[in-house]
């Protein structure tokens, strides 16, 4: 996964809406499981913050949407996941601000990934307080059109 997840930041062919969070995000650690996880840590930086000086939703929310998606790229095989699906449903609670400058740690857990469905959690946590501040789930409809 960590190979997958730096070819996406080298690309130069990517210019999606959400490429600029990759050069802000950084690689933990990944473990196929059971339990299938990864985990990333983020700076909070300005850029990423509303007007009251903490990480905006939509910017937590792109976080989450985007990796949770890359945990599908861990599982793929041949005949199982090739392409990352389309979202079903995204839903997220923020419980607690992530102030400008702290870092956050985002952890995301494959919950069920069957021929056409998966289910992704997510949590963003404080590096410094291990606050759970955002919690996430996100539904995936696999598109890959063999099926």
């Amino acid at each position: 996964m960590k190979r997958i997840y730096e070819a996406e930041l080298e690309s130069k062919e990517t210019k999606c809406y959400d490429r600029p969070l990759y050069r802000d995000v950084r690689f933990e650690s990944a473990s196929l499981g059971p339990p299938t996880r990864v985990s990333y840590l983020f700076t909070v930086r300005p850029e990423h913050c509303n007007k009251n000086g903490v990480l905006h939703g939509g910017c937590a929310t792109t976080l989450i949407d985007v990796l949770t998606t890359s945990i599908l790229f861990g599982i793929r095989r041949p005949d199982f996941w090739i392409l990352p699906g389309v979202s079903r449903s995204l839903n997220i609670t923020f419980l607690r601000p992530v102030p400008v400058g702290k870092e956050a740690r985002i952890t995301c857990e494959l919950i069920h990934a069957g021929r056409r469905l998966a289910m992704i959690r997510a949590e963003i946590q404080r590096t410094d307080t291990g606050e759970v501040c955002v919690t996430g789930e996100h539904d995936k409809a696999n598109i890959d059109p063999r099926l």
